[in-house]
């Protein structure tokens, strides 16, 4: 299935960047503004060049080249297919969940602290199960599928720790110690939120509570979601 859902992904971005190449043969217009966009392309790397002026020949090149784009109707067509799907995935996920999972733990003596076990993924499912490395903050991009990250497996250092998350559908389950105090800053357009057994809608709303031990536990971690469509529920252990 996983494969599947690639394989269609990657046919659907490529039959979008044909549609769009072959619109801008037939529309003069679109196809003078992406000549104009790279022609200052190739003008901001040519050597010599102030990097100010190449930086502002930069800007101009993507304007030009993004105007090009928005403006053909296999752009259009393709992003109302792909709001589609993403609304598709993101109800069929909430039947059947498969969730992306993330554990942290104690870092071990003979272990590299650069190694990092954590990856983005924008589609398909991964699982990272009992990976030993040194905390550090989370940071993490995620474009469509659901994410579950457990702390109950890692020793916190003393402070506040960050957890942030970006995802543009999907749901966001956080498994948090309930000695931890937590500082929670969620924004959606659309979506619900959970937290301590009490669920709120949000839509285009940003919501930022705080657990009653926030002040007096010694270590805090901080949780920042952002997500298009999706919902985020926080669990206490």
């Amino acid at each position: 299935m996983k494969k599947l859902e690639g394989s269609f992904i990657f046919l659907f971005l490529v039959l979008v960047a044909v549609g769009i190449a072959f619109e801008m043969l037939f529309r003069w217009e679109l196809l003078v503004l992406f000549a104009i966009g790279i022609c200052f392309l190739f003008t901001s790397r040519k050597e010599g060049v102030p990097k100010k002026k190449a930086r502002s020949r930069l800007f101009i090149a993507a304007v030009f080249i993004l105007i090009s784009v928005l403006l053909t109707v296999t752009f259009k067509i393709g992003l109302v297919v792909a709001g589609i799907f993403a609304v598709y995935y993101y109800v069929s996920r909430k039947r059947a969940p498969q969730l992306l999972m993330v554990k942290t733990k104690e870092t071990a003596e003979n272990m590299n602290p650069r190694n990092t076990f954590i990856r983005n993924q924008w589609f398909g499912n991964q699982r990272v199960l009992d990976v030993v490395y040194e905390w550090d903050n989370i940071n993490i991009q995620t474009g469509i599928g659901d994410t579950i990250i457990d702390l109950g497996n890692t020793v916190l250092p003393t402070g506040e720790s960050v957890v942030l998350i970006r995802s543009f559908s999907g749901k966001i389950r956080l498994l948090v110690p309930f000695d931890l105090g937590i500082c929670l800053e969620h924004s959606a357009i659309f979506g619900h939120l959970q937290y301590d057994k009490e669920s709120t809608v949000v839509q285009n709303d940003t919501i930022k509570l705080y657990s009653d031990n926030y002040e007096k536990a010694p270590r805090k971690v901080k949780i920042i979601t952002s997500v298009v469509l999706g919902d985020l529920e926080v669990i206490r252990l």
